[in-house]
C-alpha cells in the first residue's frame, strides 16, 4: 500500500517563439511577468523547427524565439491553467486564422520537464481542460535525459543546461 501525497512544486517554463517584425520580446515577456511572475531568459540560436513554423507564422528570418523560466515554484496541476491561459493568448494575436506568437507551457520539476500540449498522443498522459502531458526530458543520475520524442529543440545541450540551471529555484 502506498501513503497518496502531493508532488513538490515545479516552475512553470515557456518557450516563445513570435514574429519579431510585428511583435516586441520586452513586451510579450511584460504580459507573461504579469500572469507568472519574474523570469529568467535564454536566447539560443539552435531552432531545427523554424522551417515547420515559418509555413503557418511566415519568413523563418522573422521568427524569434527565447525561452523563459518563472522562478516561483507553482502546484504542479498549475500547468493545465497556464496552458489554457497560453492557448487563449495565442488565439488574441491571430492573423487570418494563423498565429504570430506561439506560447509553449511546461513544468520543470526535479525530475523531469513535462510540456504542455493540446494533441493526444500514445505517450501522452491527460491532464484535464483538453490538456495533455508530454514528457521531455527525464532527470537521471543528475542530468537530464531526453526521450524518444523529445523535440529537437529541447535537446540540444545548451538549452538542457538552461532547464537544468532554473532547477535551483526550486531549492529555494
Amino acid at each position: 500500500m502506498s501513503n497518496l501525497t502531493g508532488p513538490t512544486p515545479g516552475l512553470i517554463i515557456a518557450s516563445v517563439l513570435f514574429r519579431h517584425d510585428i511583435h516586441s520580446e520586452e513586451d510579450i515577456l511584460k504580459t507573461l511577468e504579469l500572469k507568472f511572475g519574474p523570469y529568467v531568459t535564454f536566447h539560443h540560436s539552435y531552432f531545427p523547427m523554424r522551417e515547420y513554423y515559418s509555413k503557418e507564422m511566415g519568413e523563418s528570418e522573422l521568427l524569434s524565439r527565447v525561452f523563459i523560466a518563472f522562478h516561483k515554484p507553482v502546484q504542479r496541476d498549475d500547468l493545465v491553467e497556464a496552458k489554457v491561459w497560453a492557448d487563449q493568448f495565442e488565439k488574441g494575436f491571430l492573423y487570418a486564422g494563423k498565429r504570430e506568437i506561439n506560447l509553449d507551457m511546461g513544468l520543470l520539476t526535479l525530475e523531469n520537464l513535462v510540456l504542455a500540449t493540446g494533441k493526444n498522443y500514445s505517450h501522452r498522459p491527460y491532464l484535464g481542460q483538453g490538456v495533455f502531458a508530454d514528457l521531455t526530458l527525464i532527470m537521471k543520475n543528475g542530468q537530464f535525459q531526453t526521450t524518444p520524442w523529445t523535440y529537437p529543440d529541447y535537446s540540444h545541450p545548451e538549452v538542457i543546461d538552461f532547464f537544468t540551471w532554473a532547477r535551483q529555484f526550486l531549492s529555494h
